[in-house]
C-alpha cells in the first residue's frame, strides 16, 4: 500500500513516500502518487500519518 525509497541509498537529493493504486487514494483525475522528502518535520510527519490514516481506511 505505501513504499518509501531512501535518496541516500539511490544517490538522489530526496527520498520518496509514495503509495500503490491499493492505496485508493484517488482524488478525481489527477493526484499525487508520491512525495519528495528533503526533510521530515513535524508538519511533515502530520502530513504522512493523514495520508497513511486515509489509505487504510
Amino acid at each position: 500500500m505505501g513504499f518509501f525509497r531512501s535518496g541516500h541509498d539511490d544517490g538522489e537529493r530526496y527520498s520518496t513516500f509514495g503509495f500503490t493504486p491499493q492505496a485508493q487514494l484517488d482524488d478525481g483525475g489527477l493526484w499525487p502518487t508520491s512525495y519528495a522528502l528533503t526533510a521530515i518535520d513535524a508538519t511533515v510527519e502530520n502530513r504522512l500519518a493523514a495520508l497513511v490514516a486515509a489509505a487504510v481506511g
